[in-house]
């Protein structure tokens, strides 16, 4: 519109378009307000109140255990909590249902040994080389037995059927150089006795000093048909993990 459009315009006519268009700028910043107003209850209505935490898929249930697995279990904790006498009981109870069960009879054997119950201990790990000749961890242990014992050449057959059941069980063998040291200074002794002489001393000695603080160790971990498991050397006066 020109200037001179405008200026043709009643006055009346010039106040009517103005409210007009003042209106119409109203309801526009009224529309934008709303909007604003409309957006921010979204967010409040979807926002979670302070102190909420989302929700999140409930924890997996734990897995079903077969009678003789709980059983198992049970017998396991017993042990860890040195409730030896509750653990023998338990397992003779366990086995009486389970007889052919390979990880509990190893356990029981454990436990014997822990009770210092050794001849017992030889009884029933001999029993499991017969029934499992393919496990290496009953011969393993019926080695400590015999070192504890001084039977050193019974110690030392019974790792070498260790590691023929299994070459990778690395703790047959260290037990087995253990073995090997323990004849050669008793070699060295007799050949003392003999003809004494200061290179025999000597080499008596540093084996003297490498075997006193350790001995034979037997396994502690419950064998399993299908694997072997390694286990470390122990201290003098004790008998397992």
């Amino acid at each position: 519109m020109t200037q001179r459009s405008r200026s043709l315009l009643s006055p009346a006519t010039r106040t009517l378009r103005a409210r007009h268009l003042g209106a119409a700028a109203a309801r526009g910043a009224r529309a934008l307000a709303l909007a604003g107003v409309t957006l921010g209850l979204a967010g409040t209505l979807f926002a979670l109140p302070a102190g909420a935490q989302a929700l999140t898929d409930p924890p997996r249930p734990a897995p079903l255990q077969t009678p003789q697995q709980a059983s198992e279990s049970a017998i396991d904790k017993l042990v860890a909590d040195g409730k030896f006498n509750d653990a023998l009981a338990k397992s003779d109870e366990h086995l009486k249902q389970f007889p052919r069960d390979a990880q509990v009879r190893f356990t029981r054997g454990r436990v014997l040994m822990e009770m210092g119950r050794n001849a017992e201990a030889i009884d029933a790990f001999t029993a499991l080389t017969q029934d499992f000749p393919e496990l290496p961890e009953p011969f393993n242990n019926l080695a400590a037995l015999y070192a504890q014992a001084g039977e050193y050449d019974k110690a030392r057959a019974a790792l070498e059927s260790a590691i023929r059941n299994n070459p990778s069980f690395a703790v047959a063998y260290a037990n087995l150089g253990d073995i090997y040291a323990k004849l050669a200074q008793q070699a060295y002794q007799k050949s003392l006795k003999l003809a004494p002489t200061a290179r025999v001393s000597n080499r008596e000695k540093i084996l003297a000093n490498m075997l006193a603080p350790q001995r034979i160790a037997p396994v502690s971990q419950t064998p399993s048909p299908a694997k072997a498991d390694d286990a470390a050397l122990k201290n003098v006066g004790k008998t397992g993990n």
